[in-house]
């Protein structure tokens, strides 16, 4: 896009363009219903009037000059948007486009732009001039009655697009959004965060598929402190920016990963809490009717998520369980958590209830049977599990 922009300050309405949204056919109003409550109701949060407007099947949010960054700030993380523009709003009349687009042009010379392009996309087929004479048209206006004095069809310092709707929107800046689908379109999931890199990396990429997520954490307490279920606590309200409210659900497994530690071999503790964790996450995600568990794993990544660890896992769960980080590695998946802001919160130390009675030696390629047998050698297995549960605790989380 253009090197020079239009001020931020002179913009009044910001357009909202579709991803893959566009292609969903008969279900793309159900999609676009969805976006927009999902606007509205972060719209509803500022202290200024706006309005949310469908010209010609294109969103915009319109609103005084002066507002936008404000107005950017608050729609920012809605998924199933690809790109946002800048805009200036102005009736669809000929002279009335000329004459604003004269004046921009005449702002970004001020800014030190020295070569422009003009570009239109004409939608209301009812405007007298196609898209190409139209560029051509204000082209011709911008040389002649301003500064300029080049055209430029690549690398060119400004680029003005004119978008001809029921209103006109002129615009020289765009940015790119999370695309992805709308929040809650592709049901409901619940997140096994840690307090690492992964799990909230992996809860945002689900949230961006159009999942909306509860969360479910593990804890050993007294034998790790508040602290980390606070650091947990952060996390899930670093990602309530994209995943809206959100349920942050908790246990202590204390007395099972105790109860591991005395009965089984050793080297199959890891798995044997891995699949403890997945139990519990599966009767909860059935109390609450969520339809899959989300994890951060990655495979080969630590022992428990070798092929053999993964297989015993999934034994364990009754539904689906999702990894949408399985072929990344660790610096893609940093990437991603520096841009959802959850990096810095990640890398801070706490401790670990997985890691609190790992092995020295884990097995890294366990094989179900094995790990069956150790399970079944667990005293009151059921008992255990069940008080567990009996003493989860829960909170509700909603974005600032």
């Amino acid at each position: 896009m253009s090197k020079i922009n239009i001020d931020i300050n002179e913009i009044n309405a910001i357009g909202l363009a579709y991803g893959e949204l566009a292609l969903k056919g008969k279900n793309r109003g159900i999609f676009e219903s969805t976006i927009k409550n999902s606007i509205l109701s972060r719209l509803k949060k500022l202290d200024f009037e706006t309005n949310l407007e469908n010209d010609m099947s294109k969103l915009y949010i319109n609103f005084e000059k002066g507002r936008a960054k404000k107005v950017l700030e608050a729609i920012k993380n809605v998924f199933g948007i690809n790109n946002i523009s800048f805009c200036v709003k102005v009736e669809t009349d000929d002279k009335i486009i000329e004459d604003r687009v004269l004046e921009i042009a005449n702002m970004l010379y001020e800014k030190g732009s020295r070569t422009f392009k003009i570009e239109t996309n004409r939608s209301d087929k009812r405007f007298i001039y196609n898209s190409m004479e139209y560029s051509k048209k204000i082209g011709a206006s911008v040389l002649i009655n301003t500064e300029f004095k080049d055209v430029s069809m690549k690398n060119m310092d400004s680029l003005i697009s004119i978008d001809i709707r029921r209103n006109t929107y002129i615009y020289t800046e765009k940015v790119k959004a999370y695309g992805g689908l709308p929040l809650g379109s592709a049901g409901k999931g619940l997140s096994m965060l840690s307090g690492g890199i992964d799990s909230p990396v992996a809860s945002f990429l689900m949230a961006k598929r159009g999942m909306k997520l509860s969360y479910v954490t593990f804890h050993s307490f007294p034998f790790t402190s508040k602290n980390s279920l606070v650091k947990i606590q952060q996390l899930v309200e670093i990602l309530t920016r994209y995943n809206s409210k959100s349920i942050f659900y908790n246990f202590n497994i204390l007395k099972m990963q105790q109860a591991i530690k005395k009965y089984t071999n050793n080297e199959y503790a890891t798995i044997l809490n891995r699949r403890v964790m997945v139990k519990l996450a599966n009767r909860l995600a059935n109390e609450k009717n969520l339809q899959a568990l989300i994890t951060g794993e990655s495979l080969g990544q630590v022992a428990s998520q070798t092929l053999g660890g993964l297989t015993c896992t999934n034994d364990a769960s009754k539904i689906p369980v999702f990894r949408p980080l399985i072929g990344m590695d660790k610096l893609e998946i940093i990437e991603i958590a520096n841009e959802i802001g959850t990096y810095k919160k990640s890398i801070e130390p706490h401790e670990d209830s997985c890691s609190l009675f790992a092995p020295k030696h884990p097995n890294t390629n366990p094989k179900l049977e094995d790990v069956l047998v150790e399970e079944a050698k667990i005293e009151n297995y059921n008992e255990i599990m069940e008080e567990i549960y009996s003493n989860m605790e829960y909170m509700i989380l909603t974005e600032e």
